[in-house]
């Protein structure tokens, strides 16, 4: 069985090593059902995921977000909610080194990517095929240090998409 499906019929195992157990579907869809989403139309990238057990919220600019395809637009949302599902923060990456912190952070956008690519499933296999088209053209370039190449990104997507 491969791995990813294991993770979504047990909600036990960890996604590509993440230090939280990734939920069940049911357990992240009660998760998700409580997420609010902010419009903020200062915020300098297209989303971001706050992840809080009992209020978590994804922030988005909504003039950048509709820069993009629709279907981008719903992958780059889905990933938000990877985040808010593995329980991803800023604090475990900021404890550590110096020098493992931005890969600590890499790591964590990687799991969402593949975790969004997975979840949008078969159903949505355009959203995350645009991800993929996206991130290639993109190619080794980063965002910033926090952030894993489009290469690697869209690698990853495409290795944990549903055949």
């Amino acid at each position: 069985m491969p791995r990813l499906l294991r993770i979504a019929l047990t909600g036990l195992t960890t996604l590509a090593g993440a230090a939280q157990p990734v939920p069940s579907n049911e357990v992240a869809a009660l998760v998700e059902s409580r997420v609010r989403e902010i419009a903020d139309a200062s915020l300098r990238d297209v989303a971001m995921a706050v992840y809080d057990p009992n209020h978590p919220v994804i922030y988005y600019n909504p003039q950048l977000l509709n820069r993009f395809s629709p279907e981008l637009g719903a992958f780059f949302m889905a990933h938000e909610y990877a985040h808010i599902a593995l329980r991803h923060t800023r604090s475990g990456a900021l404890r550590s080194g110096a020098g493992s912190r931005n890969r600590v952070l890499q790591e964590k956008e990687l799991e969402a990517d593949c975790l969004a690519a997975f979840r949008l499933g078969a159903d949505r296999r355009d959203a995350s095929l645009a991800a993929v088209r996206f991130f290639t053209r993109v190619g080794d370039t980063r965002f910033d240090s926090e952030h894993p190449s489009g290469t690697e990104r869209a690698k990853r997507i495409l290795s944990c998409m549903p055949q």
